[in-house]
């Protein structure tokens, strides 16, 4: 078995980006100690919650410069360079809509919006306030990704034909998972990162669909399961979960052999294995703070170079794995209580580019 260690790189030109986070949650928590790994690029400035009370104690805490009491202060501060938006799902849109109005540059965690209707309002307000506005989905932007990429492209484990992601945790104590005024069910806050494995490791041209779900009593999705045929035979399923089980790892089979990677999320391991299944190889993940700094790097950069958006996530994508989920809920019957139908009945050809495409149609 061979070790192998690849060595990534980021752009760290430009100046000190102050960076604010919009909320004090567990997501936000991560964010801060992201930032304060990466101090020679970027500054924990301001933090805001509904109390500041809250948002004292979080920058005491974290090191932030100031604390703000409502969103509203914050987004007008102008010497913010970047705002981080942590809140749940239910919440992205009319608080990033906030900042983009008051000249913010954003970065929004995922699930970007609840739908594709809110992400396509958002991404013409930010041109046309000359802003950027990322959506804060982590592995996109991991080096792990790029090397997972590079060793199928390169023919690793010979041609690629199956994909399995699965993310399904045990998670029925966290409110807003069951709770539809918040975005639940599995599919945004879980399942995400499953529809992102299939889209960034056997791409987009898919011409079949198979999707089962299993409801929550609450009306969201309390697990999925999706298997995607590609126009080249390929074949991928996403799992996820937050009920009865815990998985988080993805195997991608080819010809001459497969590759295995997990937390799907953010990777710890990476190997590969022959046809027989023995380990061949043991890729090294490049060091990091957790994770969350790349997305940040990222956003600095795209500012630096005067971009918009960032390279490894651009608005035509995020529109596109909204636009995803949109049609599986839809096809599950799944409206939130805030929507209308009609704001995720998306048609096949728009969605995915092929009319009638799942074949257990409703």
């Amino acid at each position: 078995m061979e070790r192998r260690f690849i060595q990534s790189t980021v752009d760290g030109k430009g100046h000190i980006v102050n960076v604010a986070i919009l909320g004090t949650g567990t997501i936000a928590r991560a964010m801060a100690t992201a930032l304060n790994g990466i101090k020679e690029e970027v500054t924990a400035y301001a933090v805001a919650s509904r109390s500041l009370e809250k948002a004292q104690a979080f920058a005491d805490t974290w090191g932030f410069e100031k604390a703000y009491g409502s969103y509203e202060e914050l987004a007008k501060d102008p010497a913010i360079d970047l705002i981080y938006i942590a809140t749940p799902h239910s919440e992205h849109f009319s608080n990033t809509k906030l900042c983009l109005e008051n000249g913010r540059n954003c970065i929004v965690e995922k699930a970007f919006c609840a739908n594709r209707k809110q992400t396509q309002i958002l991404i013409d307000l930010a041109k046309s306030k000359d802003l950027l506005l990322a959506e804060a989905m982590w592995t996109r932007y991991l080096p792990s990704t790029a090397m997972i990429q590079n060793l199928l492209a390169e023919g690793r484990i010979g041609e690629p034909k199956y994909l399995e992601s699965d993310f399904s945790v045990n998670a029925e104590q966290v409110e807003r998972m069951w709770n539809p005024s918040l975005c639940g069910g599995a599919l945004l806050d879980l399942g995400i990162y499953s529809l992102t494995s299939c889209a960034l490791f056997f791409g987009t041209d898919i011409v079949k669909i198979h999707s089962d779900v299993k409801m929550y009593s609450t009306g969201v999705d309390v697990t999925n399961e999706t298997t995607f045929t590609y126009r080249d035979g390929k074949v991928a399923k996403a799992i996820s979960s937050f009920s009865g089980r815990e998985c988080n790892a993805c195997r991608i089979e080819g010809t001459n052999g497969s590759l295995v990677f997990g937390p799907i999320n953010n990777p710890e391991y990476l190997r590969a294995y022959d046809l027989n299944g023995n380990l061949t190889e043991e890729f090294v993940i490049p060091p990091q703070v957790n994770g969350y700094e790349y997305e940040i790097l990222a956003c600095k950069c795209a500012m630096n170079h005067g971009k918009k958006e960032c390279r490894s996530l651009p608005h035509s994508e995020m529109l596109r794995m909204m636009g995803w989920m949109d049609s599986l809920r839809n096809h599950w019957g799944m409206v939130y209580p805030f929507e209308e139908a009609t704001d995720i009945a998306l048609t096949d050809e728009v969605v995915w580019g092929v009319k009638d495409i799942f074949d257990d149609a409703k």
